[in-house]
């Protein structure tokens, strides 16, 4: 890895660090340090790394089924998020965008493998989130970090490179996995949206996954999280994007509450323990939308 780390830029760097890095062996962390000490940067950069890896699992939930499936605190910011969100793409496109699922009519791609695939749901991805297929440039790389920690990024946004097309990075691992290579493009231009549109000033995590749900392609995000997260959970891997399997659940009964939407035909397309939480969230939702903030 550390001749990994000696190809990137300074800034490249930084966005490395900026990502997932759970999980890391103290081997790793070591060359990491070195790197940053080696580079003269922030030294706070490495204690946000070191406390990645400190992070406390979460307490393990009781099934209520009047209850929101999210803590009190967690349904707040959330529902803030919604807001800033509404205010940012606008509620009447919001109400009317198309929700896209995993089916071929959606998504008439031969999947093979293959970067042909990746680009032509690249184009698909980039019609449906607004932003021109032809400003955007993608490229793969090796998942190298495999042997240094629980999981790697999925992919990654890089901002305006030298031609002023954005660019965006996907691990090839994705190309085997279209669901997940949807959610991971859908992402990334998401930053775009946000970032490079210049809709927000600093990079927020929580508020790109989210905004993925606003474009119709929340199905393929949550989806996606909950698969990540069974195998960390069991398995021992990371799990995918920045939202838990409860919070994408009512973040996305949220959506539906919205749209006025009680039995959105996308719900059947959520994996079980999603939709789950999904009904639970719209539960809670009907039963005190006095307090529902959007």
């Amino acid at each position: 890895m550390r001749a990994r780390y000696l190809e990137m830029t300074n800034p490249e760097f930084e966005q490395f660090l900026s990502g997932n890095l759970k999980g890391l062996t103290p081997d790793a962390l070591g060359v990491i340090k070195e790197e940053i000490i080696r580079r003269n940067l922030d030294p706070g950069v490495f204690d946000s790394v070191l406390a990645q890896q400190q992070a406390e699992e979460p307490p393990f939930r009781v099934y209520d089924e009047e209850a929101c499936p999210v803590d009190e605190d967690v349904r707040i910011w959330i529902e803030r998020y919604f807001q800033v969100l509404l205010e940012i793409f606008g509620k009447e496109n919001t109400l009317g965008r198309k929700v896209l699922v995993p089916r071929r009519s959606d998504f008439p791609i031969r999947y093979d493998g293959s970067e042909r695939a990746a680009h032509e749901t690249l184009s698909i991805v980039a019609t449906q989130m607004e932003v021109p297929v032809e400003q955007i440039t993608l490229d793969f790389f090796e998942d190298h970090l495999g042997a240094i920690t629980e999981g790697s990024p999925g992919g990654l946004y890089w901002g305006k490179g030298e031609e002023g097309k954005f660019e965006i990075s996907l691990v090839r691992r994705k190309l085997d996995d279209p669901e997940g290579m949807v959610a991971m493009l859908a992402h990334e231009i998401a930053h775009i949206k946000l970032l490079g549109e210049n809709r927000i000033e600093e990079n927020d995590e929580l508020l790109t996954d989210l905004a993925t749900i606003f474009f119709g392609l929340g199905v393929f995000s949550a989806n996606a999280a909950f698969k990540a997260y069974y195998d960390y959970k069991y398995y021992g891997w990371s799990q995918a994007g920045y939202l838990t399997q409860m919070e994408w659940g009512y973040a996305l009964a949220l959506f539906a509450y919205i749209r006025g939407e009680s039995q959105p035909f996308w719900a059947n397309h959520l994996c079980d323990n999603v939709k789950a939480d999904f009904i639970q969230g719209q539960n809670f939702i009907a039963n005190n939308e006095e307090i529902i903030l959007v």
